[in-house]
């Protein structure tokens, strides 16, 4: 059954997230754009469609997610019956957004072994529509357990889980298993079963949205909040660890992804004091 909403935000923008819009099992039967502004979060739930990045069109298949930022316009189109699902959303806490998806414009991902969306979306839903009272704020606590689940399948264990074909399979595993070390082009090229690098990024940039080593760099960004977030390691064991063989690079590509220091935010995530001994 279809159910859309546009709920009347008040006190929402205060928090962590809140909900612009939300649509649950609607048919998309003519092309659309949608224009920068919120966030936005998109699920096909029957049929095929196809979503235009930047002149590039991208095949958006049945139990597919899409994820894109306040700043990325998209064009909608249907290929054939194309029944979606999403929700939009602002973020009350800069840092919040700056932190979603590793800081990623846009990305693809399959949701098929994830079917705990579609009752999170309902309950959203009811929390916009039914809730007068706490609804905004069980509204946001649901949308950010979806975004933080969403966060796990693009890193760590949910990392396979990203639209590919084979040769995608082999590239990425490829990488995660050895994102510590220098790797080449080559080497990707050599993984995938000899691919040319033309035809290597162009594919990978396909499916993920980034080039390869761009993905390799934010798989290190990846290791490096979870060692920050789970060890008490200092900041330079942490970015030798991650992949980094230069504590200054580090520092500088930490801050381009997630809008803060390593320090900053181990400290934001913890609470942590500041160590003196770190850099």
């Amino acid at each position: 059954m279809l159910r859309v909403s546009y709920p009347d935000i008040k006190e929402g923008k205060e928090l962590p997230v809140y909900v612009s819009s939300i649509g649950i099992d609607y048919t998309e039967e003519a092309v659309s754009c949608r224009r920068a502004g919120d966030g936005l979060l998109l699920f096909t739930a029957e049929g095929c469609g196809e979503v235009t990045i930047d002149g590039i069109a991208y095949e958006l298949p049945e139990e597919s997610g899409l994820y894109l930022n306040g700043r990325t316009v998209g064009q909608f189109r249907p290929l054939g019956n194309w029944k979606i699902s999403w929700v939009s959303f602002g973020t009350g806490i800069e840092d919040c957004g700056k932190m979603l998806f590793l800081g990623r414009d846009w990305c693809m991902f399959d949701m098929s072994r994830h079917g705990e969306y579609r009752r999170v979306l309902s309950e959203i839903y009811d929390a916009v529509t039914l809730d007068a009272v706490g609804g905004e704020s069980r509204a946001s606590a649901e949308l950010y357990g979806l975004l933080v689940l969403l966060n796990a399948v693009l890193t760590g264990g949910g990392r396979r889980t990203v639209l590919q074909n084979p040769a995608m399979e082999a590239i990425i595993a490829c990488i995660d298993e050895n994102y510590t070390n220098d790797i080449t082009l080559d080497q990707l090229c050599r993984a995938a079963g000899g691919l040319s690098e033309q035809y290597l990024c162009r594919l990978f940039k396909q499916s993920t949205g980034m080039r390869p080593m761009e993905y390799m760099l934010r798989r290190r960004i990846s290791a490096a909040r979870t060692y920050l977030e789970r060890s008490d390691m200092t900041i330079a064991e942490v970015a030798l660890a991650s992949g980094f063989r230069n504590t200054s690079y580090f520092y500088r590509s930490f801050r381009k992804f997630t809008g803060m220091s390593p320090l900053v935010y181990r400290q934001y995530v913890l609470g942590a004091e500041a160590d003196p001994q770190l850099p």
